[in-house]
């Protein structure tokens, strides 16, 4: 009699396939092409949002159009590259990439060039980068190393080290000053200490801290300040968020057709941080939720990967992976809705930006990698299936 079972082995054999087969049976497809489907979404927006805003600026018309594409095909590839990695390689990585963003974080200060009065960015050969954007991926992975390598058996060294690392950060980040971005490290430690097994005293502390730094940020930066006013004063005026929300009305539930939208013609920066209010405009409210469900879909299926995993290292990584990009799209959807106050957050891998293409293409990266299926050692003959 015909044994279907051991033809199903002999085609999972893994030492009959090369390296190629192997990572496409064991990769998630779903988050695959989830990214694929945001990047490609991305350069459709880049193309209808950022002409208006280059003939702003006098630059070539389809500059943002190339330089996306560009970074588009680079964030591929370092997704696919990082997919390939172990463990080992991935904290290998983690570490040689902290210290060459910490350098270039170091480098802004007295060589950074300056926008918008901060100092985030550095030049390239042409290209922008913000070192922040990548230090923030390295260090949810070095801090679930941390956590879960120093010291297993002396909890409080593990969260003194730990915190030495955000201190330092921190103050970097102050200096640029970039308080944002620096509110959203500490959001991503506390979630992986918590996880961890943070003790309540803690838990109390960090917040009483947490909302001690935001007095004294709104009382010694005015910038601060004056976004928090603008946002909680209903009668000031606030010309991007008020134009956002125009984008939403005119857009209805079916939008204005692709190209057609105005808001871009208005907003500086359409193409960047209010890029969700032109799919709004063009594309309709509808497209809008279906975005927001299509990421809360892949939240889930990384939450369902995270909750079946034994390794601890592999659980706080991804978790704190996905609250790295849960909050950045929070906050730039959250903004184009006049939620939440002013604050420069791409929306990730559909927002023109390299740092932000790249290093959300080296976070999701970090958890292909992670979730890749183990289940091609062991082979259930009764069921024919691999476990």
């Amino acid at each position: 009699m015909f044994n279907s079972s051991i033809v199903n082995y002999q085609y999972f054999n893994r030492s009959s396939l090369n390296f190629l087969q192997k990572w496409w049976l064991d990769i998630d497809k779903v988050n695959f092409f989830f990214v694929l489907f945001l990047i490609i979404l991305g350069v459709i927006m880049i193309t209808s949002s950022s002409t208006a805003v280059a003939e702003k600026i006098d630059a070539s018309k389809f500059m943002f159009i190339k330089k996306q594409l560009i970074f588009s095909l680079i964030a591929i590839l370092i997704l696919i590259s990082i997919s390939f990695l172990d463990n080992k390689k991935i904290i290998s990585l983690a570490f040689l990439g902290m210290a060459i963003s910490f350098l270039m974080m170091l480098y802004l200060p007295i060589f950074g060039f300056e926008a918008k009065g901060s100092r985030r960015w550095i030049s390239i050969f042409g290209f922008s980068l913000q070192p922040s954007e990548f230090a923030k991926t390295f260090f949810v992975v070095i801090n679930a190393y941390i956590l879960c390598h120093f010291s297993q058996k002396k909890f409080l060294l593990n969260y003194g080290i730990s915190f030495v690392l955000l201190f330092l950060l921190a103050i970097l980040l102050v200096l640029q000053p970039d308080l944002g971005m620096t509110l959203i490290f500490i959001s991503i430690w506390s979630i992986q200490l918590f996880l961890y097994g943070l003790p309540m005293v803690m838990v109390v502390l960090i917040g009483f801290f947490g909302v001690v730094g935001s007095i004294v940020a709104y009382l010694k930066f005015p910038h601060v300040k004056d976004r928090i006013d603008r946002f909680l004063d209903l009668d000031a005026t606030n010309y991007q968020a008020e134009m956002s929300l125009d984008a939403y009305q005119s857009g209805s539930f079916f939008g204005v057709g692709p190209g057609a939208g105005m808001v871009k013609n208005h907003i500086p920066d359409a193409h960047t941080d209010f890029i969700f209010a032109v799919i709004a405009e063009e594309f309709g409210i509808i497209s809008c939720i279906a975005i927001l469900l299509l990421i809360f879909f892949v939240f889930s299926r990384i939450v369902s990967h995270a909750k079946k995993e034994n390794d601890l290292f592999s659980y706080l990584t991804l978790c704190g992976l996905l609250m790295q990009f849960t909050l950045q799209v929070i906050v730039n959807v959250g903004v184009t809705l006049s939620l939440l106050p002013t604050k420069g957050m791409t929306l990730p891998f559909i927002s023109y930006g390299g740092s932000s293409m790249l290093s959300m293409a080296i976070c999701f990266g970090v958890i292909l990698s992670l979730t890749k299926k183990r289940y091609h050692h062991q082979i259930d003959y009764g069921n024919t299936r691999l476990i």
